[in-house]
């Protein structure tokens, strides 16, 4: 999934932001939808997102995605 758009992928897995949240088990639905509009994000909510949206894209037998191909805006 080459230049992955976060809010995209969480739709295509029927996956709320509050859903992507809870996932994570520690972030708030506010950082998800900060992530999704190009917000900046620490590395630690930006590596807790990308493990969530691979577990659940793994369960939905689709490749994995890079921190890098969800183009976070860090800090």
């Amino acid at each position: 999934m080459a230049d992955a758009n976060l809010r995209a992928i969480r739709e295509s897995l029927g996956v709320s932001q509050e859903g992507l949240a809870r996932r994570t088990r520690s972030l708030t639905t506010r950082t998800v939808a900060n992530a999704e509009r190009g917000k900046r994000v620490t590395y630690e909510s930006a590596t807790h997102i990308l493990e969530a949206i691979n577990e659940l894209l793994a369960e939905a037998g689709k490749p994995p995605v890079t921190l890098d191909q969800l183009d976070f805006h860090l800090y």
